[in-house]
């Protein structure tokens, strides 16, 4: 990135480029408080103290982004959403703000269904219900989830108002649950009248490790054969396609702005509580990253992204996106 602004002709003060886009889609952590401590997640090293947003502090935050047009939020990071005690006021409030806005919340399905998650449900337009396999292979890798809890969630929920809100199943495939897809679609999806099944291919963290490796050749033609609808993702992706940069927006909790969910670990760019959003947006460092992807001259915040490192593995999959 450092050589790309020095073989600029004219010496580029990065403060002189263009602003980026207005805001149209918002990530925006309201608690990171969870129940699960998942193998997958580095919720440990990067959150600070607990908290669930006040419902005023919520509502400061919308203050400060609502002339821009978002389309797409999601209501979700490092916690699971609906320990929010007010997560339905949250969702309702949201709304308030964004009307015409498409609303998604993930969540782990670990806790008792209640009156007030139904409510928030009025409000959502898309809940993907977060289940990675079946049984002991859920219960390893959402630890200490367990299955029955799961069900007992499911049962509620079957015959309660779903409002507006599609629901869906959202399984991210390892090399170790494969098998349970099919059970999970039979045993979950179809009786509890789920949306879809949508698939997802966990990504690697380990630099020494590639992805490819980690799935056996009868397991990429299983999931191509019988799964290749379901994969969700873009094989054909560079960073100049990362529309974080551009269009997005992630604050944690605490209001600590980010540039995307896959690097939760980064220095924050400001804090929007603190700071003028518009300001931290046309900050040296976050335009620094903004000209690194349309480029495709990563910073060192981008180099390692491992969206990147899924374009091999959905190619071979026979998934265009």
């Amino acid at each position: 990135m450092d050589n790309l602004l020095e073989n600029q002709p004219d010496k580029v003060d990065i403060l002189d480029l263009a602003s980026p886009p207005p805001i149209t889609y918002a990530y925006l952590e309201t608690t990171n408080y969870c129940n699960l401590q998942c193998s997958f997640c580095n919720r440990d090293d990067v959150i600070g103290k607990l908290k669930h947003m006040p419902i005023e502090q919520w509502i400061d935050l919308l203050e400060r982004i609502k002339h821009y047009p978002i389309k797409e939020a999601k209501l979700m990071g490092m916690g699971e959403p609906f320990l929010h005690p007010k997560f339905d006021e949250i969702c309702r409030i949201w709304k308030d703000y964004f009307p015409k806005s498409f609303l998604i919340v993930a969540t782990n399905c670990q806790y008792k269904f209640q009156d007030r998650i139904e409510r928030a449900f009025k409000y959502i337009d898309l809940v993907y219900f977060s289940i990675d396999g079946y049984k002991e292979n859920y219960e390893r890798d959402r630890h200490p989830a367990k299955w029955s809890k799961l069900i007992t969630y499911l049962d509620s929920f079957k015959n309660c108002d779903r409002g507006i809100a599609r629901v869906t199943c959202n399984y991210v495939v390892n090399p170790d649950n494969i098998k349970d897809i099919q059970t999970i679609y039979d045993e979950i999806v179809v009786p509890y009248n789920l949306e879809e099944l949508r698939l997802n291919i966990a990504q690697c963290w380990s630099e020494n490790e590639s992805m490819m490796d980690s799935y056996t050749e009868d397991q990429i033609k299983y999931l191509h054969d019988n799964w290749q609808d379901n994969i969700k993702g873009k094989s054909k992706w560079d960073f100049e396609d990362c529309f974080w940069p551009k269009e997005g927006l992630y604050v944690t909790v605490e209001g600590r702005v980010l540039m995307c969910p896959l690097n939760t670990g980064a220095k924050d760019f400001g804090n929007i509580f603190y700071s003028d959003l518009n300001k931290i947006r046309n900050s040296s460092d976050f335009k620094k990253v903004q000209l690194g992807c349309e480029n495709n001259c990563p910073t060192s915040h981008c180099k390692n992204c491992s969206y990147k490192e899924l374009t091999p593995i959905l190619t071979k999959l026979g998934v265009t996106g």
